[in-house]
């Protein structure tokens, strides 16, 4: 999809925000190379109840029409120098962290966002032949100053987020970390309230506000004065909230679904102009993000 719109502010510097994690990516790195980290028993039973996984290529993987979607494990061993972006995405026990990236409607999400992205900003994208996840469990969380997260709600214990996950989350926002959430259908009202819960653990005295369109979140590279939203847009759920520090954002929680529409399914009721609306207000998040 091409936007062929030019972004309000577009710089020939490159976007990165990832300072605060140099260390980390060192030590994460090292842990890497010596195959301490990623082939961890204990890790793959826990999560092996989603997908199926690929001990010897660290892939997960779902079977579409004879051929196999791969999820490729990421990790700042795959980029050392932590300059370029990665779209990587949150694994988390008791949900489908997955969706619209196996058995996708008609691109692979994150896969065309990147593409868009990297095709339409002066952001460094590193763009991978695989969509990328990070492991909640992983040592090198905190080496993502960007992560993306979706899912339904649907399963029947939801979320299931023990004390250390609770206390790695606030780590990584402590450390400068960003988090993008999608609720991939909010008519179910699921996957919102275990976003509201697990935020109440994480941070007891803050709650969700509601973003005004003045914010900067949405005029970072495109003008957004209008709210139009994914690939639905529900009554009642016609904007976006956040948690902040301070003055920023620093849980953007979107109820709209951009992810179906970078899937390429329908957008209702903008069709194709609120499909472009997703597609650059993603960009202006990740943006933000960087730069913020």
């Amino acid at each position: 999809m091409s936007i062929n719109r030019n972004p309000t502010e577009k710089t020939t510097n490159r976007f990165s925000r990832r300072a605060f994690i140099k260390s980390t990516i060192g030590l994460a790195t090292s842990a890497v190379a010596a195959g301490g980290v990623l082939n961890s028993a204990e890790a793959q039973s826990q999560f092996g109840e989603y997908l199926p996984y690929d001990n010897i290529r660290d892939i997960h993987y779902s079977t579409r029409y004879g051929t196999r979607d791969i999820i490729e494990h990421n990790h700042p061993g795959m980029d050392p120098t932590g300059e370029k972006f990665t779209f990587v995405r949150l694994k988390y026990p008791g949900g489908d962290w997955w969706t619209n990236i196996v058995n996708y409607y008609r691109w692979i999400s994150d896969l065309k966002f990147s593409q868009v992205l990297d095709e339409n900003t002066s952001i460094n994208v590193n763009l991978r032949k695989h969509p990328q996840y990070v492991d909640i469990e992983d040592e090198w969380l905190y080496s993502y100053p960007f992560i993306f997260m979706t899912g339904h709600g649907r399963t029947r214990t939801g979320m299931r987020l023990t004390d250390a996950h609770i206390r790695k989350l606030r780590e990584y926002f402590e450390r400068g970390g960003f988090l993008h959430v999608e609720d991939c259908d909010i008519r179910y009202n699921r996957f919102k309230p275990q976003i509201v819960e697990m935020m109440r653990r994480i941070y007891p005295e803050k709650k969700f506000e509601r973003l005004d369109l003045s914010h900067s979140i949405y005029h970072t590279l495109y003008d957004h004065n209008e709210y139009l939203g994914g690939d639905k847009l529900i009554r009642g759920y016609d904007f976006d909230e956040a948690i902040m520090d301070e003055d920023k954002v620093m849980v953007y929680f979107c109820p709209s679904d951009l992810n179906c529409a970078w899937e390429g399914r329908p957008c209702s009721p903008g069709g194709l102009e609120q499909r472009r609306w997703a597609f650059e207000q993603g960009m202006n998040v990740v943006a933000y993000a960087l730069t913020r």
